[in-house]
């Protein structure tokens, strides 16, 4: 099923009463109403001589409204990581204006409309209306990945080939941001070209989403969410939505378990990035699930072994080579890891995701990270969530005699310089709001005081 031209919703041309949004009052917006907020958004963005502006809002309405407007206006809309002053200084080199729905500082801050009155017929060309996206990455600096709303719309179409959920009743709603593009793809993008509506308001914790799910809706969330369901009680066959969506991080089996037992439907987890929008999907019952390929997206690995693909939404014509290491069979592809994650200790190479392996494999182990420290030496390092029956080792030997006891057990597969020599053992891994561990944020753990 092919989804809704962009142009025809802009313009008028096809019916304007179904419902894009609602917020959390229950207010339903239209497209109607969305056609007369963009328009309004493109006057004030023109109006104030804004070029590139960094939209701020917490609300999904109102950044659908700043994005479209800006790009109806032939600006560029800038989708920082998050809306801390901190971020706004340290990037506003990059934008001219803020476009935000809250008040603020008149100089360069542009309010998003709401109610405006019905505008002429928009025109717009998606492959001309420019996002650019600065996210945090693995280590914790900003990089721009840029992007058009094209590229989002075919994305759309590979989504809507591979699921037709097109339909009132697959309504979506959200515990991951808009900022990312996976919430964006997912929540707004694909629901609005589909004719499905979306929630207007995030919702960061179960106890606030369970409530508001839409019978037969989709369930766009994450790793970081999925991982603490715990508690919630399963919903009656009624009350189930359609789909529920992970991506981030890969989900650990058990949580899939655990969100069939509550939402009575095993979580489809999603494979992409920023640069490439998503690529593949899985949904794991119980045995290795390979991941498969979208529609229109072709794959196939480098000499070193690392995926690359071609897709429709991102650029038919170039093969983009990711930073994984895959193995390919008829059937879709496994990840073996990531290939910058193969590092040099004492001149021997060192994969850290076996190190997490083995780790992950001892009883006492529930999860953990190995990483490379910054210094004059090359030291590895384990960041470690320990099991029921880790915490009691950890009363009954101590920090460091624990990390004696891990290495001793690790030598048994891996070589002296495969063996972390500083430990941390933490109640949980530090995490955005998507699953990902930061870099930074794990190096910060051995700040100060460590358990070596």
């Amino acid at each position: 099923m092919s989804v809704l031209s962009l142009d025809a919703i802009l313009s008028g041309s096809i019916a304007e009463n179904d419902a894009v949004s609602w917020t959390s009052t229950g207010e339903v917006l239209r497209r109607s109403d969305l056609r007369a907020d963009v328009g309004e958004m493109a006057r004030r963005v023109t109006s104030a001589g804004c070029r590139r502006g960094a939209v701020v809002t917490d609300d999904t309405y109102s950044f659908l409204v700043a994005v479209l407007g800006l790009g109806v206006a032939g600006a560029a809309a800038i989708i920082l990581p998050n809306a801390r002053p901190g971020t706004l200084a340290q990037l506003a080199h990059v934008f001219d204006h803020v476009v935000a729905d809250e008040p603020g500082p008149a100089e360069r801050r542009i309010r998003i409309p709401r109610g405006a009155p019905p505008p002429p017929p928009i025109a717009c060309d998606p492959n001309a209306m420019a996002i650019e996206f600065f996210t945090s990455g693995s280590t914790g600096a900003p990089k721009r990945i840029a992007k058009s709303v094209g590229q989002l719309h075919r994305e759309a179409a590979a989504l809507e080939a591979r699921w037709e959920c097109r339909g009132t009743g697959a309504a979506a709603v959200a515990t991951v941001p808009h900022q990312h593009i996976y919430g964006l793809a997912f929540k707004v993008v694909w629901p609005l070209l589909t004719g499905r509506p979306f929630a207007a308001a995030m919702e960061e914790y179960w106890e606030g989403l369970v409530p508001a799910l839409p019978a037969g809706g989709i369930i766009v969330s994450s790793p970081a969410h999925l991982t603490r369901l715990d508690g919630i009680e399963p919903l009656a066959p009624e009350r189930r939505p359609r789909m529920v969506f992970s991506a981030g991080a890969p989900l650990p089996q058990p949580a899939a378990r655990e969100c069939a037992r509550v939402f009575g439907v095993l979580p489809t987890e999603i494979y992409g990035s920023t640069e490439t929008g998503a690529l593949a999907t899985r949904c794991q019952d119980g045995s290795a699930a390979l991941w498969q390929p979208l529609p229109g997206v072709e794959a196939r690995t480098s000499e070193e072994g690392r995926l690359q693909v071609r897709a429709h939404h991102v650029d038919e014509a170039v093969w983009v080579t990711t930073d994984d290491r895959v193995e390919l069979s008829p059937d879709g592809f496994s990840l073996l890891g990531r290939a910058d994650r193969v590092v040099k200790i004492e001149g021997k190479r060192v994969g850290l995701p076996e190190v997490e392996q083995s780790l992950a494999a001892l009883p006492w182990v529930a999860q953990a990270v190995a990483l490379v420290l910054p210094g004059e030496r090359t030291t590895l390092a384990a960041a470690v969530v320990l099991s029921e029956a880790g915490r009691a080792r950890l009363a009954e030997l101590g920090a460091f005699r624990l990390g004696r006891l891990l290495r001793r057990e690790l030598a048994h597969g891996q070589e002296a310089a495969g063996l972390p020599k500083r430990w941390r053992f933490v109640s949980t891994l530090p995490t955005g709001s998507m699953g990902k561990t930061c870099t930074a944020d794990l190096v910060a753990l051995f700040d100060g005081t460590c358990h070596d």
